[in-house]
């Protein structure tokens, strides 16, 4: 989580081809014979990476864990200037919102009038978007490709490995200027994607100030981009 826990490239037709080793016909039987079997149907992670489309679209995003152990959950749209709705419930049974629209964001929850306070947006956005790890993990090549399993009723492929702050800084400079303010050592990240190689589960486990950290964040409902207006109400 950028903001909260610390808060690709394409392939050559070349390459795809040797990554995955067989035509469409050895796809095929690969397909079969994962159906035959129960295992969930194959796909070569750096290819669905590859792929993966550029076009803005919304997601819902679930979080738990990281400093604070609280439970952040969000609506917002990716591939384009950030936009969203979340919320952050902390331990306390305290409640912060947020609606980020293009031009301002709101908070309320900030204090005990339930007023929505108006701020200029972040510089850095809040948005959840993994989509410049996997790249990364993938070039540390067979040791970070661990396999395809089943999420949820999703066949995903699992990537992971310990990011250090250069890994980190081609990944989201965001978070690696954050890292290095928290004065952490990077971070181990497990990170699952699907056959359009879009993110579908990650595990952050990271040292903050000397404690352990785990993050865990769940991406599902993904549609086309959202508008996100202003929010209704007292605006101070």
């Amino acid at each position: 989580m950028r903001r909260h826990l610390l808060l690709a490239t394409a392939l050559a037709t070349a390459a795809l081809t040797a990554l995955t080793g067989c035509d469409s016909g050895g796809r095929a039987e690969s397909a079969a014979s994962s159906a035959a079997t129960g295992a969930p149907a194959a796909f070569d992670p750096a290819e669905a990476v590859a792929k993966a489309g550029k076009e803005p679209y919304a997601v819902s995003v679930r979080g738990t864990g990281g400093p604070d152990d609280g439970v952040i959950t969000a609506r917002q749209n990716v591939n384009t200037v950030y936009t969203g709705h979340r919320e952050i419930k902390r331990p306390d049974g305290t409640t912060l919102e947020f609606v980020t629209t293009a031009d301002a964001e709101y908070v309320r929850g900030h204090d005990a009038t339930g007023s929505w306070l108006k701020t200029r947006r972040s510089s850095e956005g809040s948005e959840f978007d993994f989509g410049g790890y996997a790249p990364v993990l993938l070039a540390e090549g067979p040791a970070a490709r661990k396999g395809m399993e089943t999420r949820d009723g999703l066949p995903v492929y699992h990537l992971a490995g310990h990011l250090d702050h250069d890994q980190l800084a081609r990944a989201s400079a965001a978070t690696a200027s954050a890292a290095k303010l928290q004065g952490t050592a990077g971070l181990d990240l497990d990170q699952w994607i699907d056959a359009q190689g879009r993110t579908r589960y990650v595990e952050e486990r990271l040292t903050v100030n000397g404690k352990a950290v785990v993050a865990r964040i769940a991406f599902s409902d993904f549609g086309p981009a959202e508008t996100f207006a202003a929010p209704t109400g007292t605006v101070v």
